[in-house]
C-alpha cells in the first residue's frame, strides 16, 4: 500500500476492480460528439452498478460527503436535477491547483474548497455516487495550449480528467465545472484580447454551463480540431487508478514529479489570483485608463 494523503489514507489497486489486461485502453470513447453520448450498452462496463462503487479517494460514504450530496439533490426531483444540482456547486468552487491531485479525496477538496480537474472531479463523481447516480472519471491528453499563460509546459500534453454521468440510458460528459465563473469571464475576456482560442485553463468558445442533457466542454471544442483530445485513456474510478493503471502517466507518482508539482501548484495559483483581479491584460488597461 501507498500512503498518501495527509489524512492517511491508504491507496492500493487492491481496492479497485480488476481492468482488462489492456486496462481500459481500446475500449469505445465516453463522449461520442456525433452520437451525443454513448448508451450504457456501448460503454466500458455494461452493468452500471459498477460505477457505483466507493474508493479511498471518493470516500462518498464519509458524513460530510453525504451530507452535502443530500443538502444539493434533496429538493430535486429527478437524476438530472440532482447532477446539475452537483455540477452548479462544483462550478461554484474557485479553481485552485492542488499540488497532490493524484492522491486527494474529495473530503479533502471540500476541506480546500477548491479544486482543479482532477480534484474537482474527484468529487463531483463522489457526489453523484452518493445520490445513487452512476459516474466515472474519464482522462485524455489535451495540448498544452489550453494552459497559456498559467503554465509553461512546453510541448508535453497535459492530462485531463472530466466526470462521465449516465443520465436516461446515456454517458454524458462534462468538465465546464472546473473553470468557476470569474474566472472563465476573466480568461475569455483576456482570450479575446490576445487572439486566442485556448489559454488561462480553458477555450475561448468553451462552455460555462450545463443542461444535463448533453455534453459540456470548457478545456476545449468541437468545432475547433485543434484543441480536441490527443488521447482518450479511458474510464477510471478516480485519478489514483488511472495513475497507477497507465504506464505511460505511471511516473506521475515518483517523488520527484510529485515535489515538482508541489512548487508549480503555487506558480499556477498566484498566476490565476492575478488573472482574476485584472482579467484585461496590464498594458491594455493602462491604455484604456489614459
Amino acid at each position: 500500500m501507498i500512503r498518501f494523503q495527509k489524512d492517511g489514507t491508504d491507496m492500493s489497486l487492491d481496492f479497485y476492480p480488476r481492468l482488462s489486461s489492456a486496462g481500459s485502453m481500446g475500449q469505445p470513447s465516453g463522449f461520442d460528439i456525433s452520437s451525443g453520448g454513448l448508451t450504457a450498452a456501448q460503454s466500458l462496463d455494461d452493468d452500471p452498478e459498477r460505477w457505483l462503487i466507493n474508493t479511498p479517494l471518493l470516500q462518498f460514504d464519509h458524513p460530510k460527503v453525504r451530507l452535502l450530496a443530500t443538502r444539493l439533490t434533496q429538493l430535486q426531483a429527478t437524476p438530472r436535477q440532482k447532477a446539475m444540482a452537483c455540477f452548479a456547486h462544483l462550478r461554484s468552487l474557485p479553481f485552485g491547483a492542488i499540488a497532490d491531485s493524484v492522491g486527494t479525496s474529495s473530503l479533502s477538496v471540500l476541506k480546500y474548497g477548491m479544486g482543479d480537474c482532477h480534484t474537482k472531479s474527484t468529487l463531483m463523481v463522489a457526489l453523484l455516487r452518493s445520490s445513487g447516480i452512476p459516474a466515472r472519471m474519464r482522462f485524455v491528453s489535451l495540448k498544452p495550449d489550453f494552459l497559456h499563460g498559467i503554465v509553461d509546459n512546453g510541448t508535453q500534453p497535459f492530462e485531463h480528467a472530466m466526470t462521465e454521468v449516465l443520465l436516461d440510458g446515456r454517458w454524458l460528459a462534462v468538465d465546464s465545472y472546473v473553470v468557476d465563473l470569474r474566472l472563465a469571464v476573466a480568461a475569455r475576456s483576456r482570450l479575446h484580447q490576445e487572439g486566442r482560442k485556448l489559454g488561462y485553463g480553458m477555450h475561448v468558445d468553451g462552455q460555462m454551463s450545463w443542461d444535463g442533457q448533453s455534453h459540456s466542454f470548457g478545456q476545449f471544442h468541437p468545432a475547433h480540431i485543434a484543441s480536441m483530445p490527443l488521447h482518450d485513456w479511458g474510464a477510471f474510478d478516480d485519478p489514483y487508478q488511472f495513475y497507477s493503471s497507465v504506464p505511460y502517466v505511471k511516473q506521475r507518482l515518483d517523488w520527484s514529479t510529485r515535489v515538482k508539482w508541489m512548487v508549480g501548484a503555487k506558480m499556477v495559483n498566484r498566476k490565476v489570483a492575478s488573472l482574476r483581479l485584472t482579467p484585461a491584460a496590464p498594458a491594455q488597461a493602462a491604455g484604456k485608463k489614459g
